[in-house]
């Protein structure tokens, strides 16, 4: 491929100004993936570093490259034919000589010190050479005393046309700084750390543009299709790996999946789903959803319309994230207890997969400890738990397609906030142990009571809203409260900000409101009686006092009218029932209702049909 305007990565710019200056190097990071290579003038392709590190520092001056690994031993890279092994005192067969640990502690010494052309020891998986780095076996130890008295002796001589200074350099390829030992490296001014960061954009469209010719249907395209498939898979592969990029593509020609529909074959290698589930909900299904979320959730038909329009804008796709890795939708559900901010969650649930309890939830008032986050996510290597992974990324890798409630969510500690910070900015989260869990199929309700209250002067809790005031009074003052406790309790403005305006403000249960989710709680609740074979009716003289009795005090809203109910009606009933050994089949009439300390009721058994 050719893209003249991909110049070569930091880290390899890095590596260079830095050859005639330092000894050693310690390569860590990005080492595993592929990278973008110069192989002319204008020339890119995508290869490992195996075959990258030796072709830069041959180009560089190095006229002598060997290469070790635990498994493999040492390799002749420049020249091919073993005599530089030799020379280092190996015994080579075919340009190979078996070693370890002992036999690389010996050579490292003959190389540094070696006459000629300048050379260079590549150390791979250098990680794998130390057991435990708090603990280091006397051979490992051995090793790295002499590295780091080596790297101090080694000294520089001019070479090449332009006589550089060159060392004989020793590279190290790890996973992550830290797997070597901290006195090698710490406050070593010999040896430099070059990080290997994850591919950027440009250096993924420099692969994806050869890449995107090979999709199925892309032979026959115009030069504007395949321009536009190319930004796609750019966009859709925001995080991912060059060798993710390619398998994704190797993915897409193996199940036929056409180059203009590219982004089904990033989310089959993401989450593993063949088909997209949004496309397959039923559009009938969510026009007619309005009725069925209202019959649910009472007096918030403002939030059911902003919430349905989120959920018809995850199921068209519309206003994607340019990056296309955000979950499908966001929303912030505030307001009173008991108002249906969890109801609508699960009633969108129960919309959309048909079951309201396949939605996942976390209670966040058990996540307030600063170190709960391993919770979530799942302890780090060498920690309790490590093994068993966290909570939300294992559900979110078992169940990608899932509507996922955060409740409570100011109750979290401001650590775990964080991690939300880079599920709705990215779409992904890493666990513990290193995996990256995507989100972008997944749907985020968060839940908080934030604004209904606010310290009083001596620390007491004061109302902020109350029911006599107006819905836009109360929706002023919640989203007020609200920003203010994410830009100055928190200092976490940015969390609000990838929310953006899908803060849900629900008003207060008001009287007539209220009086439609009392006849439903009593209506369902005769027909929950009557399916178990006790006909109970309820006179219109009873059920105005128990209305009375229930709706004297809204202030918990829903809840607090089930609770009432329960107190009036369910807890009588239920006595007298047993009391006086009542038989299924039988018809009964609640004729009078009585409060007191226990509320009491009386119950007129009527002829059996």
């Amino acid at each position: 491929m050719q893209d003249s305007s991909v110049e070569r990565a930091r880290w390899l710019r890095d590596l260079l100004r830095f050859l005639p200056l330092r000894s050693q190097f310690v390569l860590s990071g990005n080492t595993r993936d592929l990278q973008i290579h110069e192989v002319g003038p204008g020339e890119m392709t995508a290869a490992p570093l195996s075959r990258v590190l030796p072709d830069v520092l041959k180009a560089a001056g190095y006229g002598r490259i060997a290469w070790f690994d635990l498994l493999n031993g040492f390799r002749d890279i420049e020249p091919a034919d073993g005599s530089y092994l030799t020379q280092l005192g190996l015994v080579p067969t075919a340009g190979t000589a078996a070693g370890g640990i002992d036999l690389l502690s010996t050579t490292l010494e003959r190389h540094v010190m070696a006459e000629g052309l300048p050379s260079a020891l590549i150390v791979d998986f250098a990680s794998r050479l130390i057991a435990r780095n708090e603990a280091l076996s006397p051979a490992e130890h051995q090793l790295f005393a002499r590295a780091l008295i080596l790297s101090h002796a080694a000294r520089p001589r001019p070479a090449g046309d332009k006589r550089l200074p060159f060392f004989n350099t020793v590279v190290w390829i790890v996973d992550k700084e830290g797997d070597l030992p901290d006195w090698f490296l710490i406050g070593n001014p010999k040896i430099r750390h070059v990080p290997i960061g994850r591919p950027d954009h440009l250096a993924r469209r420099s692969m994806i543009r050869s890449l995107v010719r090979s999709l199925p249907g892309a032979q026959n395209a115009d030069q504007s299709e395949l321009e536009k498939c190319t930004q796609g898979f750019v966009d859709e592969t925001e995080g991912l790996l060059l060798l993710d990029v390619s398998a994704v593509a190797q993915l897409a020609r193996s199940e036929g999946v056409q180059f203009d529909r590219i982004g089904d074959a990033v989310r089959r290698f993401k989450v593993g789903v063949t088909e997209d589930p949004w496309r397959k909900i039923s559009r009938d299904k969510i026009t007619s959803g309005e009725e069925f979320v209202r019959r649910r959730v009472k007096g918030q038909s403002h939030a059911v319309t902003h919430m349905l329009d989120i959920v018809k804008r995850a199921v068209t796709g519309i206003g994607p994230s340019p990056r296309g890795g955000r979950p499908r939708g966001v929303v912030f559900l505030a307001g009173p207890t008991g108002v249906g901010k969890t109801e609508l969650a699960k009633t969108i649930t129960s919309l959309l997969f048909g079951d309201e309890s396949a939605y996942i939830r976390f209670d966040m008032s058990e996540f307030s400890a600063e170190h709960s986050d391993q919770r979530l996510i799942g302890a780090p290597p060498g920690y309790i738990g490590y093994d068993v992974g966290g909570e939300l990324t294992n559900a979110i890798r078992e169940k990608p397609f899932s509507v996922v409630l955060f409740d409570e969510i100011e109750k979290a500690h401001p650590r775990i906030l964080d991690k939300f910070l880079q599920v709705l900015d990215d779409g992904v989260l890493t666990s513990g142990r290193g995996d990256r869990v995507y989100f972008s199929e997944a749907f985020i309700v968060f839940t908080s009571n934030l604004g209904i209250y606010v310290p009083g002067p001596s620390g007491e809790r004061i109302a902020n809203v109350t029911p006599e005031e107006t819905f836009e009074a109360v929706r002023r003052k919640v989203r007020s409260e609200i920003e203010k406790h994410f830009k100055q309790v928190l200092n976490r403005p940015e969390i609000l900000n990838r929310i953006g305006e899908n803060v849900i403000v629900f008003d207060f249960i008001r009287t007539e409101v209220a009086n439609e989710i009392f006849d439903q709680m009593v209506d369902n609740l005769l027909k929950d009686v009557s399916s178990r074979r006790y006909d109970v009716t309820l006179t219109g003289a009873a059920r105005e006092v128990l209305r009375g009795l229930c709706l004297s005090d809204l202030s918990n809203g829903g809840r607090g009218i089930r609770n009432q109910v329960e107190f009036h009606l369910i807890n009588p009933l239920s006595r007298s029932l047993f009391d006086r050994g009542a038989e299924a089949g039988h018809r009964y009439r609640i004729e009078q209702i009585r409060p007191g300390p226990s509320t009491t009721i009386d119950l007129v058994s009527e002829q059996s049909p």
